[in-house]
């Protein structure tokens, strides 16, 4: 409650907080007592006590999952292969083409030993003014190699399925500029070194 004192203000506390946490605790030890089901607690379980060096009986022992480094070698990720005529087409669209457009980068993911590029700021700005892609594309364009897609398409796995649409492919030819990134990119990553 606020009580006037000629011009100023004093707050009075309502009641002490303390006072009534203890009495709260006493009355859950005291109903405790009588309770033949133990309460639940709230907080870390007893655990967090247990010293790091020793292993608890019961303890599940975590798999470690081991990632296969990706292979990025032979003609695939051969740089003279890129050339002025080399046709290309963005990663969403290879992944709506075969099948998987429900699931972004399904494709990254399923086939990691294709080439991707990722494009760089200049790529995507030549890549929006030539309508390949909104001119507000997203953080990530990736570019992928035509006939790569239309090999996997051709694969068993991709065959007969039913939603394989590769005419949402819509191909397209890079500038030089463009090329030559990709090349050198393609030298930096493989892990087949002459």
């Amino acid at each position: 409650m606020m009580y006037s004192d000629g011009g100023k203000m004093i707050t009075k506390p309502i009641g002490d907080t303390s006072a009534t946490k203890r009495s709260r605790q006493m009355e859950d030890d005291l109903s405790q007592r009588g309770s033949p089901v133990p309460k639940k607690r709230k907080g870390r379980p007893p655990g967090h006590l247990m010293s790091f060096d020793r292993t608890a009986p019961n303890a599940a022992i975590a798999k470690v999952k081991y990632a296969e480094p990706i292979k990025r070698e032979g003609p695939k990720w051969d740089p003279a292969r890129l050339n002025s005529s080399t046709t290309f087409a963005l990663g969403s669209r290879a992944n709506k083409a075969l099948g998987m457009g429900g699931t972004r980068g399904r494709i990254y993911i399923k086939h990691p030993e294709l080439f991707k590029y990722s494009a760089d700021s200049q790529d995507k700005h030549w890549l929006g003014e030539k309508h390949h892609m909104p001119a507000t594309g997203g953080k990530m364009a990736y570019l992928l190699i035509e006939d790569d897609i239309r090999e996997l398409a051709a694969n068993d796995d991709y065959r007969d399925c039913p939603e394989l649409r590769l005419d949402e492919l819509r191909p397209f030819i890079v500038p030089m500029w463009m090329l030559e990134k990709m090349q050198k990119y393609m030298i930096a990553v493989r892990t087949e070194k002459e």
